[in-house]
């Protein structure tokens, strides 16, 4: 599903966007760190959440809705007041207590459901009187998520992206964007180890960390509605998929926090994809997407990577 004409332009609302990159030495390279971690809510869903409901807005509509106990739950939380749009979020009855509790907090209405397609179902019933924001699928969330690779290309022009990947709205958005900005990309889709069907698709550059990916609870589509357009992205790209589990992921948490990176697990296969491909990159020019905050799971993270001794 696409839109046709010009879609308008909106401004920031809450200081989405415009995140920085820092530049580190590794392999004798230099790699950017995208910290889309530092967005307002604290993940990359800013993007497509604030353009989703100022359009929302300047549509008419007076509410809006997501299906979602994570981060494009959180994002649409603290934007839709902010924007004057009564938020709906649908969460599964598994949901964890302090993201319900934080969803209330911002003011949300939270409605439970008994799993999370019952959840999807949900929002869709509400989407004839709200606004659904459906970041598996939407046109909009995507243009939103275009500012992203828009970025990325004022410092490069031809990089190689390493992006985690599960419904495809942060890489198809980056996609779009480079090539809105004239640069020629190579996209490496990583994927948990449990959720990787790409690789039923594409040609897989590295499997690292084993066969279960639990730790990646922000990576868990099977079947996201744009797999064929990802895979186009990708495979044009000269790109791959790099399948990523637990014990990579550990791994990788506790390095970027040694960095400084105050990421969620699911940000951390990114660095997995990057030392499991290091002397395959021909080019210097990599950038890697750092999605999540790790503050959201500032109580797990240190039983996750294991306390120091």
């Amino acid at each position: 599903m696409e839109v046709s004409g010009d879609l308008p332009s909106f401004p920031r609302v809450l200081g989405e966007g415009r995140t920085p990159v820092v530049f580190e030495s590794f392999y004798g390279g230099i790699v950017g760190f995208k910290l889309e971690y530092l967005n307002p809510s604290g993940s990359f869903k800013d993007r497509g959440v604030s353009y989703s409901l100022q359009l929302a807005r300047s549509l008419g509509y007076k509410c809006a809705v997501v299906d979602s106990s994570g981060n494009t739950a959180m994002s649409l939380a603290a934007f839709a007041l902010r924007l004057g749009l009564e938020p709906i979020v649908v969460v599964p009855k598994t949901a964890g207590a302090p993201k319900v509790s934080l969803l209330r907090a911002l003011g949300a209405r939270v409605l439970m459901a008994e799993s999370r397609v019952e959840a999807s179902k949900m929002a869709v019933a509400w989407s004839g009187e709200c606004f659904h924001v459906s970041h598996l699928a939407s046109p909009i969330f995507l243009e939103g998520m275009k500012s992203l690779g828009l970025e990325i290309a004022e410092h490069y022009r031809s990089p190689t992206v390493i992006a985690p990947v599960s419904s495809g709205s942060l890489i198809l958005g980056v996609y779009r964007g480079l090539k809105e900005a004239g640069a020629k990309p190579r996209l490496v889709a990583v994927q948990a180890s449990e959720a990787s069907p790409l690789a039923r698709v594409l040609g897989v550059l590295a499997s690292v960390g084993g066969d279960k990916s639990s730790l990646a609870d922000a990576l868990v589509i099977r079947e996201p509605p744009r797999l064929e357009e990802i895979a186009r992205a990708v495979m044009e790209t000269g790109g791959g998929v790099v399948r990523v589990g637990d014990e990579a992921i550990r791994s990788a948490l506790g390095e970027l926090l040694s960095m400084g990176f105050i990421v969620e697990p699911s940000s951390a296969v990114v660095w997995a994809a990057f030392n499991a491909l290091a002397g395959k990159l021909e080019d210097k020019d990599v950038v890697l997407i750092l999605t999540g905050s790790g503050l959201k799971y500032s109580r797990e993270l240190e039983n996750i990577i294991g306390a120091p001794p």
